[in-house]
């Protein structure tokens, strides 16, 4: 009786039972994390080495600046420029003061405006503003021919706009009338402020501040008295 052999080597069913199988899968996922880790740690390693040298690259720069800005002072005259700051200062400061200066003397040319013909004005009291905002003060005594003489200076305070001193003399007050029984003249006093930039320097240098024709009181009413 003749033996019968297996010709096929080959198994029938698989070797790896399905137990095995699905044992198999979290191998493959953890070493796909394994590779995800190397990735990123790769790449923070990367990242480090790209920040030291983009530090080492400013601090060069830097460097490089300071080496050409010292080269760049060295073209300069230091002397020249000291000097040329301290010219800057004083001009400045001689601008500010110009700017601040008041001409008083203009006062006298705003009163010769408005003082009629029959009056005159003997004292003078200037106070100078204590801020940009405030006038200046002045307070005067005069006198007139009579009390028409007076009344009318009192008209003519209440008609500055005619004289074009509407904006510059300010709160015009004539006050105490009183008749001086030896002269027979009426004393009175009075009170104003003025418009500081009427009264500038620069102003009157430059030639801003016009009151070239403008009449007196007394001359343009001298007949209604």
């Amino acid at each position: 009786m003749e033996t019968k052999f297996q010709t096929s080597f080959i198994p029938k069913k698989p070797l790896i039972s399905p137990t095995m199988s699905m044992q198999s899968k979290p191998r493959r996922s953890v070493s796909l994390f394994m590779m995800f880790a190397v990735i990123i740690f790769v790449a923070s390693l990367g990242a480090v080495g790209g920040t030291y040298l983009w530090k080492q690259y400013l601090i060069s720069s830097q460097d490089n600046y300071r080496t050409q800005l010292a080269e760049r002072e060295k073209q300069f005259n230091t002397d020249l420029i000291e000097q040329l700051k301290r010219v800057n200062v004083q001009i400045d400061m001689a601008k500010q003061l110009l700017n601040n200066h008041l001409a008083i003397s203009g006062i006298f040319d705003i009163i010769s405006h408005f003082t009629a013909e029959n009056s005159r004005f003997m004292s003078l009291d200037v106070t100078a503003p204590t801020n940009s905002s405030d006038g200046i003060k002045i307070s005067m005594r005069g006198f007139g021919k009579d009390f028409q003489s007076v009344a009318f200076q009192s008209d003519i305070l209440g008609q500055l706009e005619q004289y074009g001193l509407r904006k510059i003399v300010k709160n015009p007050i004539l006050s105490d009338p009183s008749l001086d029984g030896g002269a027979g003249t009426v004393s009175f006093g009075f009170t104003a402020t003025l418009d500081p930039t009427s009264l500038s320097y620069k102003q009157s240098v430059l030639g801003s501040l016009d009151t070239t024709g403008q009449g007196t009181g007394g001359q343009a009413s001298s007949t209604g008295q």
